[in-house]
């Protein structure tokens, strides 16, 4: 069996375990993550590795989102990602495409996991 990737004491404690409201913040990140992970892609193919619109700018945008859903691997990575960009003034790394491959199979698993969740409650 797959570990989980997510882990929802977060959102729960956030939410006072009001699954409603836990639904609601579920939803945003089903819809908000996947168009972030395609700004992501897209500013790696232009090579806009920092300022807005750039990766390191998508990953801080999609860590708060990683974060209430319990992602800690992911989050450190796209923190990681974010910060390695920014010490490098807009340069990239060898490690980076293999990073952002980490993020997409971290995010595809989440929406299985979060769309499981949704359905049963």
């Amino acid at each position: 069996m797959n570990p989980q990737i997510c882990n929802l004491d977060q959102l729960k404690a956030m939410t006072g375990d009001d699954v409603g409201i836990m639904k609601e913040f579920i939803k945003m990140y089903l819809k908000d993550t996947p168009v972030l992970e395609q700004k992501i892609i897209e500013a790696k193919e232009r090579a806009q590795y920092i300022g807005e619109d750039g990766v390191a700018w998508c990953c801080h945008k999609i860590a708060p989102q990683l974060s209430y859903m319990g992602m800690n691997e992911c989050h450190e990575l796209v923190k990681n990602i974010e910060s390695k960009l920014k010490s490098l003034e807009g340069a990239s790394f060898p490690e980076l495409d293999a990073e952002l491959a980490q993020i997409h199979d971290y995010c595809a698993k989440s929406y299985i996991e979060l769309n499981a969740f949704m359905d049963s409650n």
